[in-house]
């Protein structure tokens, strides 16, 4: 059985800490009240070895937050109580990091606190826009309607970033066969063809040299090698982190042909699809503005939508507050014009948001075609300058044999 950790308060105002083995939360929280305690915190007990420390992000993942949304969904519509469903959703959800922020969230309802207040307390796990919907939710009483739309935002996300990532599968895979072949011809097979040619002591051509050359200052000083990658990969990791380094960065990303117009559609998608769902649970332009500036995965086009909130609280219209973003599709503005206009601004936003999905995934794919042969290229160069660092001696002295 699980352990949970637990700090309460008795009647005299004495605090206790320690740990309590029970079935699940609910069980342990029976457990303590049943002496009359009043439980103060309550949460899983992972324990102090080395093997439970918390590494990586705090944030859950896109596919947990559709599995939690689309739980509650369920369970709120068919009339189950909020602390009841977290209950259930805690026993059935398995990654464990959901697993805790369920738990800490059941337990602070427990304490008398507000589901928004609850999830409000998990913003290092969980996104804005789920904090903001819920909170919207809460407020209408329409909290499944509000997890429902969760869900399916959540999901298309999730689909999203899969075909990202399946889409990087084989260009990963080909730079990772370019490096492998590249130094194994370096370290493996150049080194002998030097002690051969050494041997017949016979005259070698430049680019034999150079190739030598390299070969045995990467073996003699691999480990210079590896710690100048390091420290520049650590450099560069911290300069991306920077406020300017990070601005600069993504600036320069959506200039990059063909690559640019992948990350462009992409942001536009995110833009769309959020702004649709939060509009749809009653959040306000300004409001989903905000939270809509930090999704779209690129920091410079963030920092833009962010900065038109400005012009929305002096009273433009979303239309024209976005139309000097030129890194945004003009198609962008164009139904938001004719949404503003129609008062359908939110379905508006839902529909564009599947067409520029569509774009977004072609533009991955053109991405991935056009860095394929690219990769298949640069291969091609180092086997042949090898191969023919290696062959043309030997070429040389049969000439001359003959």
């Amino acid at each position: 059985m699980p352990n949970f950790k637990y700090e309460t308060i008795d009647g005299s105002g004495k605090t206790a800490k320690g740990v309590i083995e029970a079935a699940n939360l609910n069980e342990a929280s029976k457990t303590l009240r049943a002496d009359g305690r009043f439980i103060s915190s309550l949460a899983p007990d992972s324990g102090s070895t080395i093997l439970n420390m918390k590494v990586g992000s705090p944030k859950l993942k896109t596919k947990d937050l559709m599995i939690i949304c689309r739980q509650l969904s369920s369970l709120l519509g068919a009339g189950i109580t909020v602390i009841r469903a977290l209950d259930m959703l805690y026993q059935q959800i398995e990654s464990k990091k959901a697993k805790e922020v369920i738990g800490n969230i059941y337990e602070s309802i427990q304490t008398g606190k507000t589901l928004t207040e609850a999830f409000r307390e998990q913003e290092k796990a969980l996104p804005g826009i789920m904090i903001y919907m819920i909170a919207a939710g809460e407020e209408s009483g329409k909290l499944d309607d509000v997890m429902v739309r969760l869900a399916e935002h959540f999901e298309k996300s999730a689909k999203l970033k899969n075909k990202v990532g399946a889409a990087m599968v084989y260009p990963i895979i080909l730079v990772i066969v370019t490096l492998a072949v590249t130094i194994g011809l370096m370290v493996g097979i150049v080194p002998q063809f030097a002690k051969t040619l050494s041997n017949l002591g016979a005259e070698l051509p430049t680019i034999t040299k150079v190739v030598m050359g390299m070969s045995n200052n990467l073996i003699t000083f691999w480990y210079i090698y590896i710690l100048v990658i390091a420290v520049a990969a650590s450099l560069f990791r911290a300069w991306k982190r920077s406020e300017n380094g990070g601005l600069a960065w993504a600036k320069f990303t959506l200039k990059v042909p063909i690559v640019g117009k992948a990350i462009k559609m992409t942001a536009a998608s995110n833009f769309t699809r959020t702004m649709a769902t939060l509009l749809q649970s009653g959040i306000n332009v300004l409001e989903s503005m905000e939270i809509t500036s930090r999704t779209l995965g690129n920091k410079y086009l963030e920092r833009r939508l962010y900065d038109a909130r400005n012009d929305i609280r002096k009273g433009v219209p979303l239309s024209r507050s976005i139309r000097g973003i030129e890194e945004f599709p003009p198609m962008i503005c164009a139904m938001v014009a004719i949404g503003e206009e129609s008062g359908t601004l939110d379905t508006i936003l839902d529909r564009s948001a599947d067409f520029f999905e569509d774009e977004a995934d072609s533009a991955i794919a053109k991405m991935t075609a056009a860095m394929e042969p690219l990769i298949i290229v640069i291969m091609a160069v180092v086997v042949v300058t090898v191969i023919a660092a290696c062959a043309m001696p030997i070429l040389t002295m049969t000439s001359a044999i003959m």
